[in-house]
């Protein structure tokens, strides 16, 4: 079951305006809708390693990451748990409760503390409405969400282990990296538990196909942050 959000403090309301305004929803805005809607947006923050929604809710929420990352999930048929998407900063996700009206069908974690700003569906599904750029920012993110989910079949249906970790990697690199002296560094702390489900695969069989990716150099870690060497985030 998910887990009561914790009262936002003083300061994170104040900053709920700023923040938002570098979420990708709100790109290409011709006016800025936030100043307008801002009564709409409430702040929450989740402890790491807990849930924010489950697979099969339909409280019909929208979620918009200030801090920390999240990880989305789908369990398969067969009772498995696949990782579709690792997010962070300037993300959102739920947002297909805009448009649909049914239980959600995956589950959301928090990875670390996250902060996140949330909206009712209905109150979101209003100002898009009025702002054909919202509308066509969240289409852009539906439509990526779907490439990255068949992706990971791909992946999960023919590439070996250590090929979907490099795979993984650089998509992760591309979203979420920062550029170091040695390459790119991943700003998402994850475990190799964290790792084997977005893989699909188990903790032991990633932990040596970890061992051996860094004993080629072709990856390295700095405090369970991922470094990944250029010549292999241009790959």
């Amino acid at each position: 079951m998910a887990k009561a959000p914790a009262e936002p403090t003083a300061q994170t309301e104040r900053n709920k305006v700023w923040y938002l305004q570098r979420n990708r929803l709100f790109i290409g805005a011709v006016d800025d809708p936030i100043e307008k809607n801002e009564h709409i947006f409430t702040i929450v923050s989740y402890p790491h390693r807990t849930q924010i929604f489950d697979q099969g809710d339909s409280a019909r929420i929208v979620y918009f990451i200030k801090k920390g990352a999240v990880r989305i999930v789908r369990m398969t048929e067969d009772g498995k748990e696949v990782t579709v998407a690792v997010l962070g900063p300037g993300d959102l996700f739920g947002e297909e409760m805009i448009f649909a009206e049914q239980p959600r069908t995956t589950t959301a974690v928090a990875i670390d503390e996250v902060l996140l700003c949330t909206a009712q569906a209905d109150a979101l599904f209003t100002m898009l409405s009025a702002d054909p750029q919202l509308a066509l920012n969240v289409a852009k993110v539906l439509s990526e969400r779907l490439g990255d989910a068949a992706a990971t079949m791909e992946d999960l249906a023919y590439a070996k282990v250590g090929d979907r970790l490099m795979h993984l990697f650089r998509r992760l690199a591309n979203e979420h990296g920062m550029r170091v002296e040695d390459g790119v560094r991943i700003d998402v702390k994850l475990t190799h538990a964290d790792i084997a489900s977005l893989v699909g695969s188990t903790r032991e069989t990633v932990s040596l196909e970890l061992a051996q990716l860094v004993k080629a150099e072709r990856l390295r870690f700095d405090d369970r942050h991922a470094v990944i060497p250029f010549k292999e985030v241009t790959e």
